[in-house]
Order: C-alpha cells, then structure tokens, then sequence
C-alpha cells in the first residue's frame, strides 16, 4: 500500500467515527472548600450542573480528584450562605455597645483609684 493510500484511508476512517471528548486533566481542581464539591470545567451544557461531587467527577473522566493540586474557592450556594453570615456577624457588631462606652462600665471601672 503506497503512502498517498495510507493517508486517505486513515483520513476517511477519522472523519466517519466519531471524534471523542480527549479529558485533558486541570493543573489546579477548584473545590469548594465549604461542601467539597468540585466544579466541572469541562461541562459547558446549562441542563448539566457545573459544580459536582468527587464521585460523580471520578465517574465522569476516570480519574482520582485527589491526586490534583486542589485550590479552595467556595460554590455558589456555599458562597451565598457564608456572604450571609458575614452580613449577620457586621450587623451584630454594630449594635454591640463599643469598648469604653457607658453600657460596659462596672461599678468598679467607674470609682476613683
């Protein structure tokens, strides 16, 4: 079989399979450092949920998360619930008497040394 054949064939036998989806692996996995679920790079259909569990991501590429280099973030919701608690913890702190004001003196902070 010449050259030119081999090529032709090989060219004809690429363009009628299918091309596959090649898993390339991420230098960092982005984990949510809340819930530990990691966001699936990868997906880019909206009926498929982006953040995932390591289960499901192992399932889905055939690979082990744990052995990437992981970089903390936090998902969505998770993200939500901690902007929530921060807001909370700031709208405590306002209403707190501030140090040195008359509602934390003692009566012993107040008597003449």
């Amino acid at each position: 079989m010449s050259l030119v054949a081999l090529v032709a064939q090989t060219a004809r036998e690429m363009l009628s399979s299918p091309i596959s989806k090649t898993f390339i692996a991420p230098t960092l996995l982005p984990v949510c450092c809340v819930c530990g679920r990691i966001r699936d790079e990868a997906v880019s259909s909206p009926d498929r949920e982006r953040w995932v569990t390591q289960r499901t991501y192992r399932k889905a590429y055939g690979v082990n998360p744990d052995d990437f280099h992981l970089t903390h973030t936090y998902c969505p919701k998770c993200f939500t619930k901690a902007q929530e608690a921060v807001r909370q913890y700031f709208r405590e702190i306002r209403t707190s008497p501030r140090p040195g004001s008359p509602a934390l003196r003692t009566s012993t902070s107040l008597s003449p040394l």
